[in-house]
């Protein structure tokens, strides 16, 4: 299949309407078809790092170097809110469980959780020494984890924003964080090109995943079992599992570094963005590249599905955030 270059204006994100996926997954790889008809049309000032939706699926949050994050109403097609208070760029959203709090990293070194409906400031997280690269929630909203360019992970409280643990052991930036679906293990990547998974419990580190020879620049845990995905500097992503913390496979199609991934919520694909500006579909049954969307004339730096496994986010350095139609499979 031929790849699909969407409308690439400046400073624009594209929302597209997505079809289900079969029950019959023996071909993935050859029956993936898209569509490509724009359905809303939102505007950041700045690159835009992150793009997150919310539980119900009807907002998107995205967050961007203009040193805002934005909440848009999918059903609308209109803004919602423009949340202010970040003293440097916006590097990560996303929504907890509830979806009535929304939590941003910065690189003004803070963390904070808005409320959704009226867009204050609930609580402003602080520790880290040096710029927020990234952070997560893990599923059930208990804990935050955070990690920057001080080299440390740190993992808060989401109910009282105190800190519980200041985790160690990487010897540069920590880039990705990322929680397992059961909530009990807690993987962090960095610049030294070394993944480490921790528990999440007790803040233990469990030893590091064996297989990188790039930096760890994204990590996505898959809906069940023990599988998770990286995006690495080398440009591959690899699946390794969290009980024998080895890789287990490398996908190669990004043409330099891959800075994202993602798990659909059905399990069935995993997402990638990488330097190249491309969005890439792969199959975890088959581990086979499904396809290549030209998506950005950036760097891809977030990809992430809708909870229903029926639209895909891609936020990019270029200041857009495309949601793409995935099509059906057919049988």
């Amino acid at each position: 299949m031929a790849p699909i270059a969407l409308l690439q204006g400046t400073r624009q994100v594209i929302l597209y309407a997505v079809g289900s996926l079969p029950n019959n997954e023996h071909d993935l790889s050859r029956r993936l078809l898209m569509t490509t008809k724009p359905h809303l049309t939102f505007r950041h000032p700045n690159a835009v790092y992150d793009a997150s939706f919310s539980p119900d699926g009807k907002l998107l949050a995205s967050a961007s170097l203009d040193n805002t994050a934005k909440i848009w109403d999918l059903e609308s097609g209109e803004e919602r809110l423009t949340l202010r208070g970040h003293g440097d760029g916006v590097c990560t959203v996303e929504f907890l469980p509830d979806g009535k709090k929304l939590v941003t990293a910065s690189l003004d070194k803070s963390l904070r959780i808005w409320d959704v409906a009226t867009g204050v400031v609930m609580a402003t997280m602080s520790g880290h020494q040096q710029y927020v690269e990234c952070m997560a929630a893990s599923p059930d909203g208990r804990l935050l984890a955070s990690g920057g360019y001080d080299n440390v992970v740190r993992v808060w409280d989401a109910a009282t924003s105190a800190q519980k643990f200041v985790l160690t052991g990487h010897s540069d930036a920590v880039y990705c964080v990322a929680f397992s679906a059961d909530n009990k293990l807690l993987a962090s990547g960095s610049y030294d090109q070394s993944l480490l998974l921790w528990d999440a419990a007790s803040g233990a580190q469990l030893g590091p995943v064996t297989g990188h020879n790039g930096t760890v620049e994204g990590i996505a845990f898959a809906p069940s079992g023990d599988r998770f995905a990286t995006a690495s500097g080398d440009g591959k992503i690899r699946i390794g599992t969290s009980t024998s913390r080895v890789v287990i496979a490398e996908l190669v199609g990004h043409r330099n570094f891959a800075k994202c991934v993602a798990y659909s919520s059905d399990g069935k694909l995993i997402a990638s963005g990488g330097r190249d500006g491309e969005v890439l579909l792969w199959s975890t049954k088959t581990l086979e590249h499904v396809t290549k969307i030209e998506a950005h004339s950036n760097s891809v730096y977030s990809v992430e599905f809708s909870p229903d496994s029926t639209h895909l986010a891609s936020a990019s350095f270029d200041r857009t955030i495309k949601v793409w139609e995935l099509g059906k499979l057919l049988d």
